[in-house]
């Protein structure tokens, strides 16, 4: 008989969700994980992280993490790995500039800047270091806009300062504090609203949605989807492509909200989204700031496929699909991460640590900041046979594993 002491953390995860009357898709859906997530934790399949612990721990009565981990097992406090950069971007976000004079720029000038930046993100490799060093200026430029011009330039500047902010957003999802990247969405959403563009309010909710979603409020970011599709759907006949572009995206954001709690209603959202794709956007179309295409739709396909847990849906999906058609570096290191999340479900180990190290190859950062891929590399490095041991603690090295 398995005493008290001698369960893994696992089995005190699903010991205690029992105990408090909770399903694994609730408890997921509460902690912002997905319901695979939660169930190959339980079984042992996956290794509970101090981040999800953390994340579960208030839904399960637990105040003290020992009653998760055990007595045995030895906790790293380090944290996540941060940007060198966020300092410099928490300046210039908590910046308030209590007076301002001079002329500020154009707004065609603050677009152009505004869609280099967000080209920067989709191209380099290397896209937080290079976002790094372009949000200070570009956030400050835009708020000098958004209060120096008047009318109809200052609705536009509204507009451009939201997308500012929403690559601060992108640029913080993985590191720095959490509350500067509620900051962001807070911030963008207001500039949204004040420029009273609806493309732009359906934008900022996409990034809202994904916070939600992030911290257990999936049925808050359905919702709050729901509402921002209602601003696009009766404008999309006459209006230009970035309006299905927009729509799309919205609910290619729900199909991924689903599929994180298990719902496999995330297939009707994301059909939707190819639907509207490809009826509505030009063969090759690629949105500048979303990335919204057609390879783009497919990539959402595989995200799905894995988090309702389903390495042979996701296979399936990735099949026909060329990384090299993803039309962001970012996005094609994550696709790698996600095909890397589809081999460890089926305890492929081999095969994960290939698909990690091509999404190192692909986008280092991308690896270095997803908590995903910590997650996949510091397991590798510590139970990977002998094989790949060496290669799997390599990598972990070279992308700062927290856990080693």
């Amino acid at each position: 008989m398995t005493t008290e002491q001698q369960l893994k953390p696992g089995q005190r995860v699903e010991r205690l969700r029992r105990a408090v009357g909770l399903s694994r898709e609730r408890l997921a859906n509460l902690s912002g994980l997905s319901a695979t997530t939660v169930k190959f934790i339980e079984n042992g399949r996956r290794s509970l992280t101090l981040r999800a612990a953390q994340q579960m721990a208030p839904h399960l009565g637990v105040r003290d993490l020992g009653d998760l981990f055990g007595p045995s097992v030895a906790l790293s406090l380090g944290g996540r790995a941060s940007h060198p950069a966020v300092d410099e971007v928490r300046r210039a976000l908590t910046a308030w500039h209590l007076a301002l004079d001079g002329e500020p720029e154009s707004t065609d000038y603050l677009r152009g800047a505004v869609d280099s930046a967000w080209q920067t993100w989709h191209t380099s490799r290397h896209q937080r270091t290079a976002a790094g060093e372009i949000l200070p200026g570009l956030l400050l430029a835009t708020q000098r806009a958004a209060r120096l011009h008047s009318g109809d330039d200052r609705r536009t500047s509204l507009a451009l300062l939201a997308q500012a902010y929403h690559l601060a957003q992108a640029y913080l999802a993985w590191h720095g504090d959490r509350e500067l990247v509620w900051l962001t969405v807070d911030r963008g959403m207001n500039a949204a609203l004040d420029a009273d563009d609806p493309l732009a309010i359906a934008q900022a909710t996409w990034y809202a949605a994904h916070l939600l979603r992030a911290v257990g409020r999936g049925d808050e970011a359905l919702e709050r989807l729901r509402e921002a599709r209602s601003l696009i759907e009766p404008r999309i006949a006459d209006g230009g492509p970035e309006w299905a572009e927009i729509l799309a995206d919205l609910h290619l954001c729900a199909a991924l909200t689903r599929s994180r709690t298990g719902d496999q209603g995330a297939w009707s959202d994301w059909d939707t989204a190819r639907s509207i794709v490809d009826r509505a956007l030009p063969e090759g179309f690629v949105g500048l700031r979303t990335r919204v295409s057609r390879p783009l739709v497919n990539v959402y396909a595989v995200m799905c496929a894995v988090d309702l847990g389903d390495p042979d849906e996701a296979q399936r999906r990735a099949h026909a699909l060329d990384p090299a058609s993803i039309p962001s570096t970012e996005r094609r290191g994550r696709h790698y991460v996600e095909l890397a999340r589809s081999a460890d479900l089926e305890g492929a180990k081999e095969a994960t640590l290939h698909l990690l190290a091509r999404a190192e190859a692909t986008s280092p950062e991308t690896v270095r900041y997803s908590p995903a891929a910590q997650d996949l590399i510091t397991r590798l490095s510590q139970e990977s046979p002998a094989s790949i041991r060496a290669e799997a603690v390599d990598l972990a090295r070279r992308m700062n594993a927290t856990d080693l």
